[in-house]
């Protein structure tokens, strides 16, 4: 571990890096500028949006380890913080939760100041479609970037890249005008690839090509609204969200826990057909047995393994709703079926929708703003 510089005592000037240290130093579209070297209180940046995360918000387990490292100062060998001026904003593109740690009141008192960089636009004449782009897509893509050529570059997944890019893509058709002149569609194949290649993507997956034009694929179809779920930003994605939601909430309560209407039950979901099926049965199980206790059964779903993968999260969703349908159908048509052999007229049975039973999604996606109640009956099997 390098030294540790304590705080209050140092500047930038201090700091063992220097320029040829940059990891953005071969981004096309931004450099560090010529006197950009400086110091800031940590509470005076205005943060971007985790979108290269596929999460509004910073995750608790990354910031956990980083309070540890921070107890005796800052490591005069990590990168400042970087940022692009945004209107009258030092927007920080990257070190979220760096910023995260050292403005909660919890970790320290002081008003820390960090070393900072500023980055300012580049328009190289070889890319006048790019040179369109608004600041704040430049500053996703320089965001991508870093985490590609940060510490640690498989925590950049491919969802991720594609979440980023849509995103991107989307804003950008969204201004009305400004590329009716452009020379390439912005949903070209082509242009897509060079979107990927200059945000790191062909270096991270060691520009394996198969692997590249799935994700240009899967890019195109989330713009062009041929995918039935589209990629989002997430939000509550760390189980302390989760915890605190419930916790304060009138209306729910703990795990296996009762009252005189409900009875509770939380699902951690994954985006699994077997876990999905597991759950399913015990719901139903659950719920057969407080059916004759005169109660209802209230189902949370909150997706912990994938939290900052929207769309596996609706994936998950969907699955638990189908393998609670596949089971219930399976299950009470096979205890009818000599019944129903035995007498030429329709024997009452119970839907899905008519059991004692409530599941509800946690507000895990940028359009939710609240739990909501989930249709859980797809109807009578063919």
């Amino acid at each position: 571990m390098a030294k540790k510089l304590p705080w209050g005592t140092f500047t930038h000037e201090d700091l063992l890096v220097d320029r040829e240290d940059d990891i953005y130093l071969n981004f096309l579209f931004a450099r560090l500028n010529d006197n950009g070297f400086g110091m800031e209180k940590a509470r005076n940046f205005k943060r971007s949006l985790n979108n290269v995360r596929g999460t509004e918000t910073t995750c608790e387990s990354k910031k956990v380890g980083l309070q540890g490292s921070f107890v005796y100062g800052w490591d005069r060998t990590s990168w400042y913080i970087p940022y692009m001026r945004v209107g009258d904003f030092k927007e920080a593109f990257d070190r979220r939760h760096t910023l995260d740690v050292l403005t909660n009141k919890s970790f320290s008192p002081l008003d820390i100041a960090v070393p900072d960089a500023e980055y300012v636009r580049v328009y190289p004449d070889t890319e006048p479609t790019f040179n369109l782009f608004l600041d704040t897509s430049i500053i996703t893509m320089l965001s991508m970037w870093g985490n590609v050529f940060g510490p640690i570059p498989d925590d950049t997944k491919d969802y991720q890249f594609v979440t980023a890019c849509t995103l991107i893509l989307n804003a950008e058709l969204e201004r009305e005008g400004v590329y009716d002149e452009a020379e390439e569609s912005l949903t070209s194949r082509e242009f897509v690839e060079r979107l990927l290649r200059y945000m790191g993507c062909h270096d991270r997956y060691n520009n394996n090509d198969i692997t590249i034009k799935n994700i240009v694929t899967r890019i195109i179809k989330a713009v062009e609204g041929e995918d039935e779920i589209v990629p989002q930003l997430t939000v509550n994605n760390n189980q302390s969200d989760y915890d605190v939601w419930i916790k304060e909430s009138p209306d729910w309560g703990d795990h296996n826990t009762e009252d005189d209407d409900y009875f509770y039950i939380h699902i951690p979901l994954q985006d699994n057909d077997s876990a999905c099926w597991t759950y399913a049965e015990r719901t139903l199980t659950t719920t057969c047995k407080k059916d004759m206790e005169g109660k209802k059964v209230k189902v949370m779903l909150y997706n912990h393994g994938c939290a900052t993968n929207s769309v596996r999260i609706v994936k998950s969703r969907n699955k638990f709703i189908k393998r609670l349908n596949n089971s219930w159908y399976i299950r009470r048509n096979n205890v009818l079926s000599k019944i129903l052999k035995m007498f030429n007229f329709e024997i009452p049975s119970k839907t899905l929708d008519e059991l004692p039973l409530e599941v509800w999604c946690f507000h895990q996606l940028q359009t939710e703003s609240e739990p909501w109640q989930m249709v859980i009956d797809e109807g009578e099997p063919n």
